[in-house]
């Protein structure tokens, strides 16, 4: 369809614009519905070049931020957000740019090289070389750096390059209102650095769960709406009644509309008919917000959320202040996994990296074959501990040594492992999105694995298991290097659009399944290249149905989800089909009632 070059355009000058991130999205602000939404294109070099391309490839603007940052420097994570909010009037959207830097020790580009080279790097030195360069250049890239752009001109609204946060003197620990859930530029220029956690925050926390991060694909940023933990309503005092409006929650109205007012109620009605009367063909026009310090509307995002290697970082949409930083262990699934409003942990390895891997809060060395699920930022107990292998599939002991010597004959070495999801299932009770389901496990021999929590959020409750074609391998070649690494994938995603049944997809080096939330298979893919990155699931054919796409090393392939007309035609001819033999049999029912009437003496 189209193709443009990354070079400069005067100057052909290759060092450093090799892509790193890319995003698409819309940045319009007035949009109407059913009207086909003309997204832009971001481009992130290697160099700290942002470059803005509309839906035919046309260069919209470009901005360097290469001077930022030290030049023995390459990018440890990187991240790139587009939407159609805007942070001042004038503006057509905001493009929010994220990274994180690490010391270069080679001439090489290694960022091809970072999974494979991740965890061979000597931390001491990289630390030293890294607080050096903090100190000499203007970004610190120990932390995570974001830059704010407006969409179509490319005009810097904020950039947060470092994390120096001062101590205030105790004095001014006091002028801060305890009870204030506004999230004003103002109120953040005070806080405390005691205040810095996201305790505070723990509703909104888990509202942007689940969090993982195994690889550099894993960073990403998502706008939320954050809101201060409320606290439980003092007890009422007989005496004149005081009007706190702290505790009051926001309303959910729409801008300019009361729904306590009758008058403007039946004035709303009316508008809405008249506008209706019209006819079908005009379209409703939906306007964006411009978001400030003082935006307090519900359903606008207030924060930008990064889900990096160390966690999760909050940063305020409107100035760029860093809100809250929760760390989080490297590895496994973050999420409320029995829905009692506290972030857990869940943790499970193979047999190549179970002698490196510790269970989080405590000395206990996590095992081959074992899934261990804590409570708690920082642990507080453990949930479970239970086996995801064949071996022990009966699961008829989870805990003691008893269960572990079970299973001494199994050889766990080569043995890898996917990070588990979260399948949210209705149980009859409201939980928040994304908290309390069943935890899917995934191997490389392809055995898939479910557990649900216990009654009490305690203990965790054999569901079923399927082996499966999902399988890979690893290897580590003679020269001790791991080229092609094959990345699994294990996600749940719908079918169809909107549709809030979902199932799991799990993929392998030669096979990928899609699996039905009691267990049963659905489908399998056959792929014809080991996947170099986690499975894509986007609807690309434009139908309503999810699609795959696969990344490979030699190329990009597309798998569409098809319809089964057939099975639908079949299902109308039976249907049918019983239909005509109910009315033929009560036809003939009611034919025999009457010839088996008696005829009267007069007639022949």
């Amino acid at each position: 369809m189209a193709e443009i070059s990354l070079l400069p355009a005067n100057v052909r000058v290759a060092a450093g614009r090799r892509p790193v991130a890319m995003a698409v999205g819309a940045v319009d602000r007035s949009y109407k519905h059913a009207e086909v939404r003309k997204q832009v294109l971001v481009v992130v070099t290697s160099g700290w070049a942002v470059m803005c391309f509309d839906h035919n490839l046309k260069k919209l603007w470009e901005t360097s931020l290469g001077d930022d940052f030290p030049h023995a420097a390459h990018h440890r994570e990187v991240a790139v957000s587009v939407t159609n909010y805007t942070l001042k009037h004038g503006d057509a959207g905001l493009v929010i740019v994220g990274g994180r830097m690490e010391m270069q020790h080679h001439s090489a580009d290694l960022f091809d090289d970072f999974m494979t080279s991740e965890h061979g790097r000597e931390e001491h030195r990289r630390s030293a070389s890294e607080k050096q360069a903090s100190e000499a250049g203007n970004v610190d890239v120990r932390h995570f750096a974001l830059y704010a752009f407006s969409g179509r001109t490319g005009a810097l609204r904020w950039s947060r390059k470092n994390e120096n946060i001062q101590a205030q003197p105790t004095d001014a620990s006091a002028m801060i209102p305890q009870h204030n859930y506004k999230l004003d530029v103002h109120a953040l220029n005070s806080r405390h650095p005691g205040e810095y956690e996201c305790r505070q925050f723990r509703e909104s926390i888990l509202g942007v769960m689940p969090h993982h991060w195994d690889r550099r694909e894993d960073t990403f940023l998502q706008l939320a709406h954050f809101r201060k933990h409320k606290r439980k309503e003092l007890k009422k005092t007989q005496g004149k009644n005081v009007v706190n409006n702290v505790h009051k929650p926001i309303e959910h109205n729409p801008l300019g509309k009361d729904d306590t007012n009758r008058i403007s109620k039946v004035i709303g009605k009316a508008a809405d008919l008249a506008g209706s009367a019209k006819g079908k063909k005009s379209l409703h026009t939906v306007y964006i917000p411009t978001i400030t310090n003082y935006t307090q509307v519900w359903w606008v995002p207030n924060v930008v959320v990064a889900h990096e290697k160390e966690g999760i970082e909050a940063i305020h949409l409107a100035s760029g202040r860093t809100l809250c930083k929760l760390h989080l262990t490297e590895g496994g699934l973050h999420a409320d996994i029995n829905g009692d409003g506290v972030l857990d942990h869940v943790q499970v390895v193979g047999g190549n990296g179970a002698e490196q891997t510790v269970v989080s809060g405590s000395m206990e060395v996590l095992k081959p074959c074992w899934a261990v699920a804590t409570s708690g930022v920082p642990v507080r107990e453990q949930l479970f501990n239970v086996s995801i292998c064949h071996y022990n599939h009966l699961n008829l002991f989870h805990h003691g040594d008893f269960s572990r010597s079970f299973g001494r004959s199994f050889d766990p070495s080569g043995l890898e492992v996917a990070t588990p999801v979260l399948l949210e299932r209705d149980d009859g009770h409201k939980h928040r999105r994304g908290s309390h389901g069943d935890i899917i496990f995934l191997t490389s021999r392809g055995e898939v694995t479910s557990y649900t929590p216990g009654l009490l959020g305690h203990d965790a409750m054999w569901r079923w298991q399927l082996s499966t074609g999902a399988t890979w391998s690893n290897l580590p070649s003679p020269s001790g290097m791991m080229e092609n690494v094959v990345v699994p994938t294990l996600k749940t995603f719908s079918l169809r659009a909107y549709d809030p049944k979902q199932v799991i997809i799990a993929g392998g080096d030669q096979e990928a399944v899609v699996i039905s939330p009691d267990g049963s298979l659905l489908t399998s893919i056959d792929l014809p290249a080991p996947p170099t990155h986690a499975l894509i699931l986007e609807d690309f054919s434009g139908d309503g149905l999810t699609d795959v796409i696969l990344v490979t090393s030699g190329g990009v392939y597309g798998f569409v989800q098809t319809r089964q007309p057939g099975a639908l035609f079949f299902s109308t001819l039976v249907g049918f089909l019983i239909v005509v033999i109910g009315v033929i049999f009560v036809s003939l029912h009611l034919n025999s009632s009457n010839g088996g009437k008696p005829r009267s003496n007069g007639q022949r």
